[in-house]
């Protein structure tokens, strides 16, 4: 349904309304999480959207997103792997990485014809190669440290996704009442 401004304004002050609840909420959820990643709930709110506006679009996000984190994990952990750690750079070019990409990515796409959600996939780990980068120090290497940062993205992944919901949930019936007059 196209919305005249009026009526848009009010949908615009509905969904900052949520997101002002959502940065008010996160004074808590670093505590469950393990840290503050409130950017990826809002990715994963955007996300919702991409993936139909629907409960199982939201939960094949999520599905998206944990294979996602698991792809990384798995390119993480073959780049150091022997017959892969030990390639060269050559010309500034991380050959150790790009191999373990490459055969990673491969099944990651495979993945679709088991109905993945691909898009989540790579946005998934795009996000766990950033936030391990900011989670990473001494205390938290390795498996360690690939658990926290998991655990956080797969959190916010979640609320972001239920924020989504509701979006649609109060917009719909919003948009339900307008018709009705």
């Amino acid at each position: 349904m196209a919305l005249k401004n009026s009526q848009l304004m009010v949908v615009s002050c509905g969904l900052a309304l949520q997101a002002f609840i959502l940065v008010l909420l996160n004074a808590f959820v670093p505590h469950l999480a393990g840290t503050d990643a409130i950017w990826i709930a809002f990715q994963a709110w955007a996300v919702y959207f991409l993936a139909g506006c629907t409960p199982l679009g939201g939960f094949k996000s999520w599905i998206g997103y944990a294979t996602g984190i698991a792809a990384s994990i798995a390119i993480i952990e073959l780049m150091g792997a022997p017959g892969i750690k030990s390639l060269p750079q050559v010309g500034g070019m991380n050959l150790t990485m790009a191999l373990a990409v490459f055969i990673v990515v491969v099944p990651a796409i495979m993945s679709e014809n088991l109905k993945n959600m691909v898009p989540a996939l790579f946005i998934g780990s795009g996000a766990f190669f950033g936030l391990t980068g900011l989670m990473a120090g001494e205390d938290r290497t390795g498996w360690t440290l690939h658990i926290a940062v998991a655990r956080a993205e797969l959190v916010y992944c979640a609320l972001g996704l239920l924020f989504g919901y509701i979006t649609v949930f109060w917009r719909s019936k919003y948009e339900a009442s307008l018709s009705k007059k």
